[in-house]
């Protein structure tokens, strides 16, 4: 009695379930990471967009033209509607005195809910004889990580 060895061709259906097992957790996992990363990168044209008005608003400050009641035309920048992007619907400059100032970009079609329609506001702060700071916020229920950093 003579015992053949076969060779094995394929695989076994335990080997195949774990391959899609791994699959599985990794799709899993890598789908929000993903969606997370589309919406950050897609929340970052504000910042880009907003980047002429906070300049401005700079310089306005430097020249002693930053009050309470500057706005996008006495900061030398388009009307609020007209600065916009594929996600961003406007941008609105706002002094708040002789020192601050606002900024605020409007999102839109993000595909997040939570940061479609809600708006992204910089306040500009400075010091007279130094430097002027950025700090970044929005209202909930925008999530804080998509936030720019400045």
């Amino acid at each position: 009695m003579s015992i053949k060895k076969r060779a094995q061709q394929g695989f076994t259906l335990i080997e195949l379930m774990i391959v899609v097992a791994i699959i599985g957790i990794l799709a899993a996992v890598a789908l929000p990471a993903y969606q997370d990363y589309t919406t950050k990168s897609k929340v970052s044209e504000a910042a880009q967009l907003i980047s002429v008005a906070k300049k401005n608003m700079v310089v306005a400050f430097n020249e002693g033209t930053l009050s309470a009641t500057s706005d996008n035309t006495s900061l030398g920048l388009g009307a609020a509607n007209t600065i916009q992007g594929k996600y961003v619907t406007s941008v609105t400059a706002a002094g708040t005195g002789a020192t601050t100032g606002t900024i605020t970009a409007v999102m839109r079609a993000t595909g997040d809910t939570n940061v479609d329609g809600q708006s992204i506001v910089w306040l500009v702060t400075c010091v007279a004889g130094g430097s002027c700071n950025t700090t970044v916020s929005a209202a909930a229920p925008f999530p804080a990580k998509f936030l720019p950093k400045t």
